[in-house]
């Protein structure tokens, strides 16, 4: 038996199934329209945004006793610190990646060629077990090369005597007083001397030491060279020893920078670096 259907219930069926598909087709619009116009939002945000690679060399990384490896940074003004878990990272590459972002412009500076920046990282294991040793670190210095195109930096790279020359330090101090002190803070004194550049108006200034940073912006320069009998703007930065990731020990190597357009040229940051040689006195770094 052949069952008839209506023609007005037919019609109203097709009707139905008409304006379904037109909803279909809407609604797959609107979805491609949205992820266009992310895209396009993506795209006009990474127009802004200074890049810089840092490239992790994995072979020279203890992957078996590492948990995870801390990047510690200053770029354009802005400091960074990010852990990276192990096991997070492929085993069977040579190299990871860390992509480190920033705003090209911000209140303080505008990046540009050749302004200069650091990159440190750490290998942490177990933080109880190596707490009083040397945790093993490597750090390297660049100029951006671009604003436009990331700027790469190798780190644990062959060859590099960073982690080498910290060690050479912090043995020959094994049996001395210096490490075994009892004081819980280590200070460091970041000098800026301006006087090629009295005009300066707003600076930030950033130390780092043992995976720690820290800034400090300067929101009225002319204020403090006015009271200033050498034309330089000092700040002090007091750490903690023991930090999250073992003790900071003589040998540590401690990076600071200072930022300002009214700094160029030839740069609108510039970096320094020092290793620890005594903890029980003030460390001090001419950034520039």
């Amino acid at each position: 038996m052949i069952c008839k259907i209506p023609i007005k219930s037919f019609a109203f069926i097709i009707i139905i199934v008409f304006a379904s598909n037109i909803f279909l087709v809407s609604n797959s619009e609107m979805v491609f329209a949205k992820k266009d116009k992310d895209d396009e939002d993506k795209k006009e945000k990474d127009k802004d945004q200074l890049v810089v690679n840092a490239q992790i060399n994995l072979k020279n990384v203890d992957m078996k006793n590492t948990k995870f490896i801390r990047v510690a940074a200053f770029i354009n003004g802005e400091d960074f610190k990010q852990d990276i878990p192990i096991s997070s990272i492929d085993k069977s590459r040579n190299k990871v990646n860390v992509e480190l972002k920033t705003d090209i412009e911000n209140d303080i500076v505008k990046a540009d060629t050749p302004d200069e920046f650091f990159v440190c990282a750490y290998q942490v294991g177990d933080v109880l077990k190596d707490y009083k040793s040397l945790s093993k670190f490597d750090c390297n210095e660049g100029d951006l090369l671009s604003t436009s195109k990331p700027t790469a930096i190798e780190l644990f790279k062959s060859g590099s005597h960073v982690y080498a020359k910290s060690q050479a330090v912090y043995g020959s101090n094994l049996d001395s007083k210096i490490n075994d002190l009892n004081s819980d803070k280590v200070k460091i004194k970041i000098l800026a001397p301006l006087a090629d550049k009295k005009g300066t108006e707003k600076l930030v200034i950033g130390a780092m030491i043992k995976g720690q940073i820290q800034t400090q912006v300067i929101e009225d320069v002319q204020a403090e060279l006015d009271k200033s009998k050498d034309n330089t703007i000092k700040r002090t930065f007091t750490f903690d020893r023991k930090t999250e990731i073992g003790l900071i020990q003589v040998g540590d190597r401690y990076h600071a920078c200072v930022s300002g357009d009214d700094l160029r040229p030839p740069e609108g940051t510039e970096c320094e670096k020092r290793i620890i040689k005594n903890l029980d006195k003030v460390s001090g770094l001419y950034a520039r």
